[in-house]
């Protein structure tokens, strides 16, 4: 008596799941997180060094770097005659929409451009806000930041 029951159970839960919708591609992608078209990392030569998020301010950030910046980084050391070029992302975190409990990054909230020109020991410290990536003339704390960046490890990849 009791296998009909099973049996409609696991023919109305097969029904149920079977009629869900696969999310189209084109929604996968998570367009609250792109930079802006005026800004590539590709054209600057840099790949990924790093990534972490702070769960206090609910952030994830990323760090770009060319050849010469991880050389710089590992060696825990800027060398006075090879440049580089350093990029740390900031987004807001936000609620994954496809996986239960994944935080993935949001709006932008800054870039940061470290760079260091071929024979000059001075360091170039740029910030850009927002989407808009708007340049902030405010110099308070550029120092700290600096050494931020630079303190930061490389990843280990093949």
């Amino acid at each position: 008596m009791r296998t009909p029951y099973y049996l409609l159970a696991i023919i109305s839960v097969s029904l149920f799941t079977s009629c869900e919708q696969t999310t189209p591609p084109a929604e996968l992608i998570n367009k609250k997180a792109s930079l802006p078209g005026t800004f590539s990392i590709s054209d600057l030569h840099q790949r990924l060094l790093s990534s972490f998020y702070n769960t206090k301010d609910n952030t994830n950030t990323v760090l770009y770097g060319d050849k010469g910046a991880e050389a710089a980084l590992q060696k825990h050391g800027i060398s006075a005659s090879s440049p580089f070029s350093l990029t740390l992302v900031t987004w807001h975190q936000q609620e994954d929409p496809h996986w239960f409990g994944a935080r993935i990054p949001g709006d932008l909230i800054s870039v940061e451009r470290l760079t260091k020109a071929d024979g000059d020991d001075r360091l170039s410290y740029q910030k850009l806000a927002g989407k808009q990536l708007i340049a902030i003339k405010d110099t308070v704390g550029n120092g700290d930041r600096i050494r931020f960046i630079l303190a930061q490890q490389p990843l280990i990849q093949p």
